[in-house]
C-alpha cells in the first residue's frame, strides 16, 4: 500500500467549497489562523489528529485530505 501525505490544495479547495474561512476553521480546530494558511501554503503539514479533526469538521473522510506518494 503505497503512502499518503497531506494535501495542501485539497484543503484549500473543500474549505473554500464549503464556505469556511480560514479563521472559522482555526477556531474550530484549535489553532490560529495563520497555521491554517501555513498548511494551505504547504509550509507545514498538521499532525495526524489534526488532520482527523479538519476533515471532521469539514464533513469530509481524512482520506479525501490526502494523497497517494508516488
Amino acid at each position: 500500500m503505497p503512502a499518503s501525505q497531506f494535501s495542501p490544495d485539497a484543503l484549500r479547495r473543500i474549505r473554500r467549497e464549503r464556505g469556511v474561512t480560514q479563521r472559522k476553521l482555526a477556531a474550530e480546530i484549535g489553532r490560529d489562523f495563520t497555521t491554517v494558511s501555513q498548511y494551505e501554503c504547504g509550509r507545514c503539514a498538521p499532525s495526524v489528529g489534526t488532520l482527523a479533526t479538519i476533515a471532521d469538521t469539514l464533513g469530509v473522510r481524512l482520506d479525501d485530505l490526502v494523497k497517494a506518494a508516488a
